[in-house]
Parts: structure tokens; sequence; C-alpha cells
């Protein structure tokens, strides 16, 4: 990575990407049907930043050379996500889902921002904090908030915040230990799939 900005400017494009358009959204300053083209901006403004900055392949997790060491531990983590959410619908009455509507939301929308999601919040986010905070338990933290508050758009936020902040703790440290943004993509699209399929993310 070349052309590195301040810490200023770091925390300026922070704010900007994960911060304000989640404001905005929240208290409806502009449309909830507008996520899907807030979120490709924000894609679009952080492959700006990227390619700007020179960020090789491997500074952004698109890697092989860990896929056999790391694979096991996404493996497990996953399964156990599965099992935890498969448990805790047990316990909580989370609405029944139609059918079409689990399909349309599931491959049109949630798998393929599982993926954007990672793109942007640990293959962008995580070098990012770790130019700007030094500690390694801090940059965990940080990017496990931010992810969580993302999801403040969501119902049931009892239900749904305190799972988004525990898993994005897991998600990642994982990254953080193995980052590979090829695993953790598939294992936050499992994941999520479970999570609909189970109620967690519905939407009114």
């Amino acid at each position: 990575m070349i052309n590195k900005p301040s810490k200023r400017l770091m925390l300026m494009q922070i704010f900007v990407i994960f911060i304000l358009p989640v404001l905005l959204l929240y208290f409806q300053i502009i449309p909830y049907s507008w996520r899907i083209f807030i979120l490709a901006l924000s894609s679009l403004f952080i492959y700006g930043i990227i390619k700007r900055e020179n960020w090789s392949h491997e500074e952004m997790g698109i890697r092989y050379d860990n896929f056999k060491k790391a694979f096991p531990y996404y493996f497990f983590f996953t399964i156990l996500g599965v099992l935890t959410l498969l448990l805790l619908e047990r316990r909580v009455n989370m609405p029944d889902l139609d059918t079409t509507s689990f399909f349309i939301k599931t491959f049109i929308f949630f798998l393929p921002i599982s993926f954007f999601q990672e793109f942007v919040f640990r293959s962008f986010l995580m070098p990012r904090l770790k130019d700007i905070f030094k500690n390694n338990f801090t940059v965990i933290f940080i990017n496990a908030l931010l992810f969580t508050f993302i999801h403040i758009i969501y119902p049931s936020l009892g239900i749904i915040l305190p799972i988004v902040f525990i898993s994005g703790i897991l998600f990642a440290w994982l990254y953080q230990k193995f980052p590979n943004l090829i695993l953790i993509s598939i294992s936050h699209s499992i994941l999520n799939v479970t999570a609909i399929l189970l109620g967690f993310f519905y939407l009114n």
C-alpha cells in the first residue's frame, strides 16, 4: 500500500462510509429503499480509495496461500453460528416467513450483500483501523461496533444487535488471524441465509 493518507483523513473516510449513511437511513432523511444504492455507492467509494492507494490483493484479503490453514476455523465458526441461531430461534418467537419472499430476499439481496459487507468491513475497514489503532483488540472491537451499527435499521433490535455484535467480534478476530475474503464471505452468506430463514432479519 502506498500513498497512505493521514489518520485524520482516514477517520473522516470511516465516518462518511460507515456512520453517516446509517444515520441518514435511520432518521429517514433518505428513504429506506435507497439502502442498496447507498451500499453500492460506499463500495465504489472504497474501490476508488483502494485504487488510489494501490492496495495489493493480499492487503485486501484476496489470497489463497492461507486457504487450507484457515478453512477449518471458518468451517467450525460457521457450523457453530448456524447451531446457535437454531437454538435461539427455539427460544424467541420470530415471525414466519413467506417462502417466495424468502427466496427473493435471499438470492437478490442477502447473498450479494454478504460479500459486499465483508469487502467493506473486513477487506477495507480492518486494514484501515490497523493504520489508525495499533492495539489489535481495539481494531476488533471498533470493527464489530461499526458492523453492529449498520443493523440498527432492522426491527427486533433487542435480539438482532447482541447477535450481530458477538458475530462481528468473531468475524473480525477470524479475519485478523486468517485474512481471507473468500472464506469469510462464504461463512457470512451461510449465516445470513440461516438467519433469514429463521426470521431474524424480517423486514416490515
